[in-house]
């Protein structure tokens, strides 16, 4: 497998998603700047988006609320996601937000912040209402927002994020990984949903990734991957809702629960899900449940984030 395979993800996921911004699954007025155009996608592959999308904001959403923005985010993997945007525009702005990836992102996406004010105004806010982002080749650095070059196989790089983004560890931390866990060897996701563990003693970890693989479905998702040089390493360490709920608590969190996206699915309000199947034909009704068969959204929390009910509810 090439780091490159895995880089091309984040095209291929922020094309996606802007093809459901155009078909209006949910709305994103930031992720033009990094998406200028795109091609028409399946029904199946827009509805499979919208619920990892609005699943993915309403955890956040639910997390900050019961914190009262007295929380930090760390968005591993970020690619060209735009939840910082997203979540601020709602009035949803955690102490810090911190975005990790490969440097070969993180600059492409240093260059768009740095030439778009609808951008670049939103993190330079402070509380003093001054300009101090830091600004290099590799980072950025401003009171509410970070972005990081990393790679997260690296531990010491990771155990340096900390000092790094002036985070504070005692803080209520919500750590997120979308499609992250996956491509990188057991031991090195071990390593990193441990370091979390051990870092933040107050905290909720949230992973969105393929599970219940081992069926030919699955196959052929990992085949489709692997003609593209994009192997999935990790995907055996969980392969099963259950393996994904263990992963967390072995790792050192109390406690931990998995879901399939069709179970994600089912939480959509009934007017939301009308609104949805007015919005372009669709008939490929049992692809579609074999695809949200084959992603889940699990969560882990420990210290007083364990008191806290996820609300998943759309």
């Amino acid at each position: 497998m090439s780091d490159e395979g895995v880089r091309a993800t984040n095209n291929d996921a922020s094309h996606c998603k802007r093809w459901c911004v155009e078909k209006r699954y949910f709305r994103d007025d930031y992720l033009k700047y990094f998406v200028h155009s795109t091609t028409a996608k399946a029904p199946e592959i827009s509805r499979g988006y919208y619920v990892r999308v609005q699943s993915v904001r309403q955890a956040m959403r639910s997390f900050i609320k019961q914190h009262d923005s007295n929380c930090q985010i760390i968005n591993i993997g970020a690619g060209f996601d735009t939840l910082f945007w997203n979540l601020t525009q709602e009035g949803l702005q955690p102490q810090a937000f911190v975005e990790l990836d490969f440097p070969q992102i993180v600059m492409k996406k240093i260059r768009v912040i740095s030439s778009k004010s609808e951008l670049n105004s939103v993190i330079s806010r402070d509380e003093g209402g001054c300009d101090g982002t830091k600004v290099t080749k590799g980072s950025v650095h401003s009171q509410c927002y970070h972005l990081l070059s990393i790679d997260l196989r690296d531990k010491t790089a990771v155990s340096k994020v900390v000092e790094a983004c002036s985070l504070d560890p005692t803080l209520p931390t919500l750590v997120l990984t979308e499609c992250v866990l996956c491509y990188m060897p057991a031991q090195s996701s071990a390593h990193l949903i441990s370091w979390a563990s051990t870092t933040f003693p107050n905290s909720l970890f949230l992973n969105y990734e393929p599970c219940n693989m081992s069926d030919r479905f699955g196959s052929i998702m990992i085949e489709n991957m692997r003609s593209r040089d994009c192997e999935l390493p990790g995907i055996l360490a969980c392969p099963t809702l259950t393996d994904q709920e263990k992963r967390f608590t072995d790792l050192g969190y109390s406690n931990a629960k998995a879901i399939d996206m069709n179970q994600a699915l089912r939480q959509l309000p009934a007017g939301d899900f009308q609104r949805i199947a007015r919005l372009e034909f669709f008939d490929e009704h049992e692809i579609l449940t074999q695809l949200l068969e084959h992603y889940c959204l699990s969560w882990a929390t420990q210290g007083h984030s364990g008191n806290i009910c996820l609300d998943l509810a759309l």
